[in-house]
């Protein structure tokens, strides 16, 4: 992606002419690399994005509506104290670097109007959100998004209660100020076996990979080496462009790969790559198209995985808790050995007398009886050591129960979290992610985190589909939804479907008492809970259907578990439904 030095110049110089003069109205922090302010400019208000995203780096204006914590980040109170009803006076980048720069007219908590800065660095994986405030000409940081130390850098380090430098400069040239003669001459210096678009990003500052081939492509050197490129053409493609940023004359471009996705985006057209391409009419709506929905999938992507890493840890420890309990009950096995041994020390206490380390006693039980030797504790008598044998069977009586019955609810727990973890792969946005979570905090698996008064957590609707008869279908994401359906939702009469001794969704076909659904209804269903199941990678899979009276649900089982009976098996390959 070509976010280089030139298309921060681009976007900062778009921002600037429509945000100066603007209010800032409201500030939030979605996550903690995002930064989301809503700007009053005249009647309207406008939402500006300043991202610090590894993968989607960006400021600019966006209509997506990002779901923010329940508990504002120090960060976010911080910019809501300085910047409630502050104006913006200027946007602008930090020299020739890809930072930009907004500025803010305010008041101090005495009146007093100040200035305070966000500088976002658009730097990839070191992309960084800055807020700062002035301070006899410099700018003092007061908030950070990434903190830098010593361990982290020891050549620049970015820390509230510091004055704020600009990356380090690089020992390259200003294109702006180039002439034919220097280009001609540090070209021909070049070394002649490097690749040709190599040259302008060795060689000059803001030159990204992208703009640097498409100057070579539009000097008709696409894949030469410096040493077979024209430099009278490859420095008449340069300077067009540079006049171009002089005259700011900016083209929003994206270029698209072969399927249609987004590729590339440019301030320039992008036109040695194979694809299409696509203006826009400005960098906002060009930043929002490309980023927007990756975005969105990213942000998905870290919360499930979050999820996962939960769900994986409550996992290892249940299995461990499992390995420990199967010790338990193999040292119980002793149980019996311990009970026939104070019962032959009972039955011989006649002929036992004195302390001994062992005793020899007939084992009445076996047929024919033989002898036993038993160790005994000299310091005991014989009875004494046969109450010892009798308290040692009781205790691993006792403790086999117990342990019987923790490893059944073990076991019930992880066969829970297999239909969690089936749950998390039908997760279509973050509301659905947000439901999981809400059951694992009422599950004990997760805290509950601090609301706000009155916010309530969003509920959202299972999926609905049509069979190719018309029909519906009706699918749960998660198993608040599972047991909305199977035990509110549904009718008597209707068709509930679960793939067999697996996880996966309740599947609800829609019929009357009277009505009599073809085959093929039956089928689609079917393949729909295969589908939507841990055995979606399956063939051949094993589904259960019955009416839904015939489902119930025990009380105080956990979310999603139910009971049927009077069922049918189908056997299906897992098929989304089309409707």
């Amino acid at each position: 992606m070509a976010f280089d030095v030139i298309f921060a110049t681009a976007v900062a110089h778009e921002l600037d002419s429509v945000l100066r003069g603007a209010r800032i109205e409201k500030v939030y922090q979605p996550s903690k690399e995002e930064i989301l302010l809503f700007c009053r400019v005249g009647r309207e208000t406008k939402k500006l994005i300043i991202s610090a995203c590894p993968s989607s780096a960006r400021v600019c204006f966006t209509d997506s509506q990002a779901e923010n914590p329940a508990v504002p980040p120090m960060l976010c109170m911080l910019l809501r104290k300085h910047l409630s009803g502050a104006l913006i006076e200027e946007i602008g980048t930090v020299g020739f670097e890809r930072a930009i720069k907004i500025t803010f007219s305010c008041h101090d908590e005495l009146g007093f109007e100040c200035r305070r800065y966000i500088i976002a660095e658009i730097m990839g994986k070191y992309s960084n959100i800055i807020f700062a405030g002035d301070d006899g000409g410099k700018m003092k940081i007061l908030g950070v998004t990434k903190p830098v130390d010593f361990t982290t850098s020891r050549v620049r380090q970015v820390l509230p209660g510091m004055i704020y430098e600009a990356p380090p400069p690089q020992e390259k040239l200003d294109p702006l100020k180039e002439t034919y003669e220097g280009f001609i001459s540090r070209f021909e210096n070049y070394p002649a076996g490097k690749d040709a678009d190599r040259f302008f990003i060795d060689t000059y500052l803001g030159f990204s990979p992208t703009v640097a081939r498409e100057l070579v492509c539009r000097a008709g050197a696409v894949g030469r080496c410096a040493s077979e490129t024209n430099p009278e053409k490859l420095y008449r493609a340069f300077s067009a462009l540079m006049e171009n940023v002089r005259n700011r004359v900016f083209v929003p471009y994206m270029a698209l790969g072969l399927g249609g996705e987004p590729e590339e985006f440019s301030y320039t057209e992008i036109t040695y790559l194979p694809g299409a391409g696509k203006r826009y009419e400005s960098f906002s709506e060009l930043l929002s198209a490309f980023y927007g929905e990756k975005a969105e999938a990213e942000a998905l992507k870290n919360r499930i995985g979050a999820t996962e890493a939960l769900l994986q840890t409550a996992k290892k420890r249940l299995t461990k808790k499992l390995d420990v309990i199967s010790e338990e009950l193999a040292e119980c096995g002793d149980a019996d050995k311990f009970r026939l041994w104070g019962e032959l020390i009972t039955g011989s206490l006649y002929r036992l007398s004195g302390k001994a380390k062992f005793a020899e006693v007939e084992n009445y039980y076996s047929d024919p009886p033989e002898k036993v030797k038993i160790p005994l504790d000299e310091k005991l008598t014989a009875s004494q050591n046969a109450a010892r044998y009798y308290k040692k069977y009781n205790k691993l009586k006792t403790a086999r129960v117990i342990a019987s019955e923790q490893a059944e609810k073990a076991r019930a727990e992880l066969e829970y979290l297999k239909t969690v973890e089936a749950s998390l792969s039908l997760c279509e946005c973050a509301a659905d992610v947000s439901e999981i979570r809400e059951e694992l905090v009422k599950t004990g698996y997760l805290r509950r985190p601090v609301q706000v008064k009155g916010q309530k957590p969003k509920k959202t609707e299972p999926m609905y589909f049509h069979t190719s008869l018309g029909r519906e279908i009706i699918c749960g994401k998660n198993n608040t939804q599972n047991d909305f359906l199977s035990t509110k939702f549904a009718e008597k009469n209707d068709w509930w479907f679960h793939v067999k001794g697996g996880a996966g969704s309740h599947v609800i076909m829609r019929c009357e008492a009277d009505e009599d659904p073809d085959a093929r209804d039956f089928t689609e269903a079917a393949q729909a809970a295969a589908y939507f199941s841990d055995e979606r990678a399956s063939s051949n899979v094993a589904v259960d259907y019955t009416r839904v009276k015939f489902v119930k649900k025990p009380s105080g089982s956990a979310p999603g578990h139910v009971l049927y009976t009077d069922y049918y098996t189908a056997y299906v390959n897992p098929a989304k439904p089309k409707g």
